[in-house]
């Protein structure tokens, strides 16, 4: 980077990123759309809670939107890197708002029944893991490499400001209208992603056309990438932590409607606020990540991360105040970012460029298909033994996996080739040589890490 590029960052901090125009475009039509989404998100898990009473059908919710993902995101990602992303990326967005658009009129009818609300749910999860891994690609072709991990951040702080708006809004709107209002303004949000990704053109450098790929990879589509990340200590590692925090996170999120109506008696406006503090530490933590020394290695961050959030998620697993478990909620999101966008950086920085879609639809796969399996275990065990149980034996599990990713850490996802304290040492000794990293600090670092 030049010393002017430099400069220009330092004067704009994490947010010179949106300097870039199209990317600042993309940012805030996402925005819209994702408070739509996350409002929509609420009002089918309430609708089905209320009907039903049953934490297993919660979790079936919660996990019919990712099953797509396990069946689709390898061929998505092909799709990715042999068509225009841009038109994809409309065209699936699109299809979800009719998706949303259903499920509003049906509502409205009276005719949204616990199935009826799972099956549009597993619809909606198919359009999205469609066009997934172009939407994972679309942020590097928006801005140059240096600026990747500070727009990915702010992806995350994004994503997360919709995580605390949209609750908010749906639990006000669920107490004082139903659900069906909130299903209609979801519709309409889709149209602010539309017309930003319709509006923005890609810059043509930053883009390979489907012809000058190499005709080797793309005969052997999806295998080229499958053989990189088998055969690469990196990647391997990202997406093996990447796919166990998932798993084992499930019931954090995905079982709050049941802590909120039958644990702390909260009501709906309660698991939007419930919501609400997962969100907003995950904006803090997003906001914050951009402000972590560039040198320390992600190879540390991401188990340490992984760490935090288990123990934050344990504190509300064995909670029965709203007031303690909005503050562990708060604390989890912000690990729980920090985990996850210190993945996908990593895994940005390591996919060669014409593997990204395929490259990064192993990353989404990793991600998004342990969770409904995570969710259908979670929901098993609440219904068995309860939702603190749940919580509590899945979280302890991560948080096991998460000491033992800190002792047995693999430089190579910061593109080190060297490995460092190959000897034995103490979990002790490890965890305080991770928090320090002064064997890694940015003098060892290659250029542009």
């Amino acid at each position: 980077m030049t010393d002017g590029g430099r400069a220009q960052r330092r004067a704009g901090g994490g947010f010179a990123v949106f300097r870039h125009r199209a990317f600042l475009i993309v940012w805030s039509g996402a925005l819209v759309s994702n408070v739509g989404s996350w409002m929509e998100t609420v009002g089918q898990s309430w609708m089905v809670q209320s009907q039903t009473h049953s934490p297993f059908l919660v979790e079936v919710l919660a996990a019919s939107e990712f099953v797509p993902a396990a069946l689709l995101l390898l061929w998505a990602g092909r799709l990715a890197d042999t068509l225009d992303r841009r038109k994809l990326l409309i065209a699936g967005q699109a299809m979800m708002m009719l998706i949303a658009g259903l499920l509003a009129v049906l509502t409205h009818l009276g005719l949204a029944s616990p199935w009826v609300v799972i099956t549009i749910s597993f619809a909606e999860g198919a359009a999205w893991s469609l066009v997934q891994p172009a939407w994972m690609t679309l942020t590097p072709s928006l801005v140059p490499r240096d600026d990747l991990p500070q727009a990915i951040a702010l992806n995350s702080a994004q994503f997360n400001l919709a995580r605390l708006a949209g609750p908010m809004l749906a639990g006000a709107l669920l107490s004082f209208s139903g659900a069906a209002l909130v299903f209609d303004l979801n519709t309409a949000s889709f149209i602010a992603i539309v017309v930003a990704l319709y509006w923005v053109t890609l810059p043509a450098s930053r883009t390979m056309p489907a012809g000058e790929r190499p005709e080797a990879e793309n005969a052997r589509g999806v295998g080229v990438a499958l053989n990189w990340a088998r055969n690469s200590s990196g990647p391997r590692r990202i997406l093996l932590g990447v796919c166990a925090f998932t798993f084992l996170s499930a019931p954090v999120q995905g079982l709050l409607t049941v802590f909120a109506e039958s644990e702390l008696h909260v009501g709906a406006g309660g698991y939007g606020i419930l919501l609400a503090a997962l969100g907003s530490g995950a904006i803090v933590g997003a906001l914050a990540l951009a402000r972590i020394p560039r040198g320390y290695p992600r190879h540390h961050l991401i188990p340490l991360s992984m760490l935090g959030f288990s123990l934050a998620a344990l504190v509300h697993g064995a909670s029965s105040s709203m007031i303690l478990s909005c503050a562990a909620l708060a604390v989890a999101g912000v690990f729980w970012v920090w985990a996850l966008s210190s993945s996908n950086t990593a895994m940005q920085l390591l996919v060669p460029e014409t593997l990204r879609g395929r490259g990064m639809s192993l990353f989404s796969l990793a991600s998004l298909g342990a969770l409904p399996v995570g969710h259908l275990l979670a929901g098993a065990l609440a219904h068995r033994f309860g939702a603190h149980a749940a919580v509590l034996s899945m979280t302890g599990v991560l948080a096991l996996f998460s000491l033992w990713s800190v002792w047995a850490r693999v430089p190579a996802i910061d593109a080190m080739e060297r490995k460092i304290h190959s000897e034995k040492r103490s979990f002790v000794a490890a965890l305080w040589e991770t928090f320090r990293a002064e064997s890694h600090w940015t003098d060892n670092l290659p250029p542009g890490s």
